[in-house]
């Protein structure tokens, strides 16, 4: 990547990061939560407090469980160091739903035959030890379930399980005639969550089926995707003139300043640079701003050695284990870059591979091959910092760091068909190891101790990540990403690969709203990220504007000879 594009990239990330400062909030433990069900229970207000419960405070057993609040004391605080009491509800809760979770206690070592207080529709009613297999054999299942115990690995925190299915048991009076498990949680111990075996962040990726939209969150992405498209097209463009303009009068002053020096010291310089740098071109002028593509043909970048690209693949790696927390010196953080490394091989060797094949067939003499682009670790740490500001779970992580270079300049055509089959290979990829997660996900929380197992879902989870959350960013209509291209061949082309691209992040990352009334945080910071982007680029290009027009007028004003 030449350093007009590194100018560029870091010109794109300096806006998109600008929106995300802005609207960035703090991350909670369980994203499915719905509090508005919680609204009226006995222990969830007056002297009590709904909280957004972070991570660190729930037992591995209950994550992932999808509760519906967590509450506790009023105006009490949770403490630093594994000291903490709250209490979870589950509201409308199935019997089968309920027995599961508790299954997660006993298959971690927590509940082994505890005492248990039980009692169905049909009149039975026991006080006796009893295991999870012993409750499933109930028929019909339990309406009323009431057990105490803690963890028996380390002796540490208690448990209070009461269960009422609205009928032979109320356990909330707040919710009559509704089934609810009230879960009483105090932590004693701390959960560092940084175990071999331990989610990372990319265990919170939503599988197929718990994103699937229906046709009303349908028609909203779509028109969410639409919106943002034509939101990005015309700021995107303009900012993109600025730059153009601004990095050639960069380079001809500092062709300038060489040539004096050189002229100085009584060095020979070369004609072209001297010609070039001994009038700026003047904005607007159609020498003004040479294209992305014009340059690369002037000056073909230099082919670097094939097996830098592992190094690459390393350093993004590294750079993109920052998107979880926990990340450090600890045996989960070693699992985690093991498992970026391989994805971010994998989406870009794939893809590359795929768009050569292709080259090669229309443009024989051009010998493609895979380079590293070293300008994308900017946007690779923007990116990782985009997310963990504005709280996009499982992250974002840009995913497409390198790229082809080519013996023989390419037309613009040729350019926008090697990007527009990467892209696509790209989305294709993540779309596989979508299916892949969603089938592994499932088994990964029945056995949440198996390191291959979870090694493997969270390869596929980071394929997903890294081919999704790069289109928004990598298809701008900005000279130093792919997406220039694209747009300066053929905007028709642009817009719908754009909005695809959109389109297919939103669907990943977010909750698609239904109604006005159930639009997420989530999903308007990530209209609002769009929105600013859109005016700050337009402040740019009008700023830029604003200056020029005002050193012409001074210009005027001094050539106008006085009396």
């Amino acid at each position: 990547m030449n350093p007009r594009r590194i100018l560029h990239a870091f010109a794109a990330g300096a806006l998109a990061l600008g929106g995300a400062l802005a609207v960035a909030a703090p991350a909670s433990a369980d994203d499915t939560a719905d509090p508005a069900k919680c609204e009226g229970g006995y222990r969830t207000s007056g002297g009590y407090e709904l909280i957004d419960l972070p991570e660190r405070y729930v037992p591995p057993p209950l994550r992932g469980t999808a509760w519906d609040c967590a509450a506790h004391t009023a105006n009490w605080e949770l403490g630093d160091h594994g000291d903490a009491q709250y209490l979870l509800y589950w509201i409308d809760i199935e019997p089968e739903a309920v027995i599961d979770i508790l299954a997660r206690f006993e298959q971690t070592g927590w509940y082994d035959d505890e005492a248990v207080i039980v009692s169905n529709s049909e009149g039975r009613s026991e006080n006796d030890r009893m295991s999870v297999a012993d409750l499933r054999a109930w028929d019909p299942l339990p309406g009323s379930i009431n057990t105490r115990f803690g963890d028996r690995n380390t002796g540490n925190d208690i448990i209070h399980f009461t269960y009422g299915d609205g009928t032979l048991y109320q356990p909330d009076p707040g919710f009559p005639g509704q089934s609810v498990l009230m879960i009483d949680v105090i932590v004693t111990g701390d959960y560092d969550l940084t175990g071999v075996s331990d989610p990372s962040v990319l265990s919170g990726l939503r599988t197929i089926a718990e994103a699937a939209p229906s046709p009303t969150q349908a028609a909203a992405l779509g028109g969410t995707a639409v919106f943002l498209t034509l939101l990005v097209a015309l700021p995107g463009y303009l900012v993109d003139t600025v730059l153009d303009r601004r990095w050639a009068q960069l380079r001809a002053w500092w062709r300038l300043r060489r040539a004096r020096a050189a002229a100085r010291k009584g060095r020979p310089t070369d004609a072209a640079p001297a010609a070039s740098a001994a009038s700026v071109p003047s904005p607007g002028s159609a020498a003004s701003a040479p294209s992305a593509h014009a340059a690369s043909v002037a000056r073909p970048a230099r082919r670097q050695p094939s097996w830098l690209v592992w190094p690459g693949f390393a350093a993004a790696s590294f750079i993109a284990c920052f998107i979880d927390p926990s990340f450090g010196v600890n045996p989960l953080s070693v699992r985690l870059f093991l498992t970026m490394f391989l994805s971010l091989s994998l989406v870009n060797v794939v893809g590359w591979y795929a768009a050569a094949a292709i080259v090669r067939r229309i443009e024989p003499g051009s010998q493609p091959r895979i380079t590293f682009r070293w300008g994308s670790l900017p946007l690779v740490a923007g990116a990782v910092l985009f997310a963990r500001l504005l709280d996009f779970e499982p992250g974002a992580v840009f995913g497409i760091v390198a790229g082809l270079t080519f013996v023989t300049a390419l037309a613009a055509s040729r350019e926008a068909l090697v990007v527009l089959v990467g892209v696509g290979m790209a989305l294709l990829i993540s779309a596989v190891a979508w299916v892949g997660y969603s089938a592994f996900a499932p088994l990964v929380e029945a056995s949440p101790d198996a390191v291959v197992l979870r090694a493997a879902t969270e390869t596929l989870s980071a394929v997903v990540v890294e081919g999704v959350s790069t289109l928004p960013l990598a298809l701008l209509p900005l000279a130093a990403l792919d997406g220039a291209v694209v747009f300066g061949w053929r905007k028709l082309v642009w817009f719908p690969v754009y909005l695809v691209g959109v389109a297919a992040f939103g669907l990943v990352t977010f909750t698609i709203p239904e109604a006005w009334s159930e639009v997420g945080d989530d999903y308007l910071r990530w209209v609002l990220v769009f929105v600013v982007f859109a005016a700050l680029a337009t402040g740019a290009w009008g700023l830029d504007l604003w200056l020029e027009r005002r050193k012409r007028a001074k210009a005027q004003q001094q050539a106008v000879p006085v009396g």
